[in-house]
């Protein structure tokens, strides 16, 4: 009998630490999500206000079956082949990772892209909505470019909030 009673008196002692451990753990928790979310500079002291990330990964493509290009890429900047190329950017930082899209779109999120020579001369200003926040893409209707050196980027808008520009993504467009 003493080694049931010495059996039930640890198994006791064992459960009285576990829910003390829990007790202690559920009062710091709040305190350390409140330490850890703590912000050293107040919303209004954000720069311009924005509230959206820049988009990612700008590239360039021939059409819609070529592959794409990186701006920015060790290759050096992208060669096109043809006056109709698609222009891409990834917006999936616009909505958090893990959001669903929702079943009936709400307002949809304004992309814009400009085109421009190498020399700054504008060639084209395009806003389009994007059907989805993941992705945006823009192909060239034929005749905005001839071949020679161009450079191009995108922002996108979302209510009154708006990203920074991408960086600029030089190309060359040389037909064959």
């Amino acid at each position: 009998m003493r080694v049931r009673n010495q059996s039930a008196r640890g198994t006791r002692r064992v459960t009285l630490a576990l829910v003390a451990a829990c007790a202690l753990g559920a009062a710091a928790t709040p305190l350390a999500l409140a330490a850890a979310s703590a912000d050293p500079a107040p919303a209004a002291a954000v720069a311009d206000d924005r509230l959206l990330p820049t988009p990612e990964a700008p590239r360039i493509s021939n059409g819609s079956y070529a592959g794409f290009q990186f701006c920015g890429g060790p290759a050096g900047d992208p060669v096109v082949t043809t006056g109709t190329p698609t222009l891409a950017a990834t917006l999936e930082s616009v909505s958090p990772p893990g959001t669903v899209e929702p079943a009936e779109p709400g307002p949809r999120r304004k992309v814009t892209f400009e085109v421009d020579t190498a020399a700054g001369q504008a060639v084209l200003h395009r806003q389009l909505t994007s059907d989805t926040s993941h992705d945006a893409a823009l192909q060239l209707p034929e005749g905005t470019l001839s071949d020679g050196a161009y450079r191009w980027r995108v922002r996108v808008k979302d209510g009154n909030t708006a990203s920074a520009w991408t960086a600029w993504c030089s190309f060359t467009v040389e037909r064959r």
